[in-house]
């Protein structure tokens, strides 16, 4: 790999940035209150996957936030292909992360006033696929999920502070992640991945008002009910979850991770002759299927 291909990228309404210029100031509104819309999605072979369908989640999390005049949809689209046109080749791809925030400044509290939007993308070379793939350990965080009642878990803002400590908590314990769970004890999603598991080649996971709408969440249901798996959406309790032959969660960016422990109970998703991995590989040939479609359509 060239080490040109090794730096993180910057782009604010589509002109490129240097690395110091690409900071807020300390009373911007994406600073003070976390309030932002974001997408994140990869790059392989110079295709970024399933770009569509992250931008349209992207303009929907902005309707439902207000944070102000909405951009066209071809014109960001047109904007992130151009930027991403100029990347250097890496060698396992780029991680890209598009952020629209508020053009505006806060010095006295909360303003709820719209505001044009500014347009943020950052490019960061992704590590090897092995390393994104490796099984976890996680366990439940004593901090329960956000209510819908409260703030919608379709939207993907910028305020994380609740998975943040929820992840902060499980690392400190000695674990990669944490499971989060709603008040009444409802198994929802990790700290930024949607879960699953598998019992009596089964398909289960939460129901679909109380996580995030990931779009691999999505894809991973395609392809188990083609693979003629029972998929079940539902309120399980820890015991259903803890009673499982195979758990693993799923996210744009990692894919389908295995979880090799929660808590202390073990589980085995990562042999190669499980449902987890037979999942895993469908999704990498869905998205290499995709990169071809993209080539050919170029």
């Amino acid at each position: 790999m060239s080490n040109e291909s090794t730096f993180p990228r910057f782009w604010c309404d589509g002109v490129p940035q240097i690395l110091d210029q690409s900071t807020l100031p300390l009373h911007h509104p994406a600073v003070l209150y976390g309030e932002s819309a974001f997408e994140t999605f990869r790059v392989i072979d110079e295709t970024p996957l399933y770009l569509e369908e992250h931008l349209k989640r992207l303009c929907a999390t902005v309707a439902e936030l207000g944070l102000g005049d909405l951009p066209y949809f071809c014109d960001v689209e047109e904007e992130v292909r151009q930027a991403l046109d100029t990347l250097p080749k890496a060698d396992h791809g780029w991680r890209v992360r598009m952020t629209l925030i508020s053009d505006r400044i806060s010095l006295m509290g909360l303003d709820g006033e719209e505001a044009p939007i500014q347009r943020w993308l950052m490019a960061v070379p992704l590590p090897d696929p092995v390393e994104l793939s490796r099984p976890l350990r996680v366990c439940f965080s004593t901090y329960r999920k956000i209510p819908p009642s409260s703030l919608s878990p379709a939207m993907k803002h910028g305020n994380y502070l609740s998975s943040l400590l929820s992840l902060r908590e499980a690392q400190k314990k000695g674990y990669d992640d944490a499971i989060l769970l709603t008040e009444s004890g409802v198994v929802t999603e990790a700290t930024a991945s949607n879960l699953y598991w598998v019992k009596n080649e089964q398909l289960l996971t939460c129901v679909s008002d109380l996580v995030f709408p990931g779009l691999t969440r999505d894809r991973v249901q395609e392809y188990a009910r083609e693979a003629g798996l029972i998929v079940t959406e539902g309120s399980f309790s820890v015991e259903d979850l803890m009673g499982a032959d195979e758990v693993f969660v799923t996210s744009s960016i990692r894919g389908v991770v295995p979880l090799i422990a929660v808590e202390q109970t073990p589980f085995h998703g990562g042999n190669q002759d499980s449902i987890t991995c037979k999942i895993a590989s469908g999704l990498r040939d869905m998205d290499l299927q995709e990169v071809a479609r993209k080539g050919e359509a170029s």
